[in-house]
């Protein structure tokens, strides 16, 4: 497994750093740390003395990153020998972004703070853009993960369920624990095939898993679900809106989810219905 981990010196990013753990054990990590000029705030200068303002700047985020990253790598050579540090210079966001486009990694694990969405849109939130333009599913990171976390499976479609069970499956970064299917689909006799299947097919990896429809405005009930049952993952697919329709409750749905939880959140891409299909009739009992 490849894993993608951007880092800074933030507690968040330390909390990212720390989920890696031992279900990351023998994984590639590549750090990516980025020397973002841009966004140390500073006051208006000419164009005579914006460069070197610029190479100031610069000099001093390179000095940091120099003491911190050994320190972090040093922590991950008890994971895995396999690490490698990278440091680039841009625009946060844009940079985790193209990274990821570049070295394909299977996942990207950063640290992430609860912003409202006006807060995030204004500020440019990294971990909110990185959810959304990320090619691989996203773990963003808000608290230390037990080593058998509880995880809310966000039932929404059968596709971004079916994504979420195959990640969870494959790649097994989550030993075998307990999973609270929550159901935010009406009830009908395709739905219920459909969560059968999927506390099946769970089940039978060793995981424990619990059913339960949602009531009542979704994302209120998907957040006040997890504080209630001590959640400790909460677990959600976006569908790729580029060149199709979507309705645009789903995206304020995992959009605020992904804000407002307290609990450490896994976004994953849905799947187009060629790749769906091919995977559930290569996973056919």
């Amino acid at each position: 497994m490849k894993v993608l981990l951007p880092v800074d010196r933030t507690k968040q990013a330390k909390e990212a750093v720390h989920a890696l753990g031992d279900r990351f054990a023998g994984a590639e990590i590549e750090v990516l740390h980025v020397l973002d000029i841009e966004a140390v705030p500073h006051s208006h200068l000419s164009a005579a003395m914006i460069d070197s303002y610029h190479q100031k700047i610069r000099l001093r985020l390179e000095t940091a990153a120099n003491r911190f990253l050994p320190k972090v790598t040093a922590s991950l050579l008890d994971v895995t020998a396999q690490v490698r540090v990278l440091v680039r210079e841009g625009r946060t966001a844009e940079v985790i972004v193209q990274t990821a486009l570049s070295s394909h990694p299977d996942l990207i694990v950063m640290g992430c703070r609860n912003l409202s969405r006006v807060r995030a849109w204004l500020l440019g939130g990294v971990s909110y853009r990185v959810a959304q333009e990320a090619p691989c599913p996203v773990l963003l990171c808000k608290q230390t993960l037990p080593a058998a976390p509880k995880i809310l499976l966000v039932f929404d479609t059968p596709a971004s369920t079916v994504c979420l069970m195959r990640f969870l499956v494959e790649h097994a970064i989550f030993a075998p624990c307990a999973v609270l299917v929550l159901s935010l689909t009406r009830s009908s006799h395709l739905v219920n095939e459909d969560l059968r299947s999927v506390t099946e097919r769970l089940a039978s990896r060793g995981f424990t898993v619990d059913t339960r429809r949602l009531s009542g405005e979704p994302v209120s009930s998907i957040l006040n679900c997890a504080r209630d049952e001590g959640i400790d993952v909460i677990a959600t697919a976006t569908s790729d809106t580029r060149g199709r329709w979507r309705p645009w409750q789903r995206r304020y749905v995992w959009e605020r989810i992904m804000l407002q939880a307290h609990q450490t959140v896994l976004i994953i891409r849905e799947p187009s219905w060629d790749e769906l299909a091919a995977w559930q009739g290569g996973h056919k009992e």
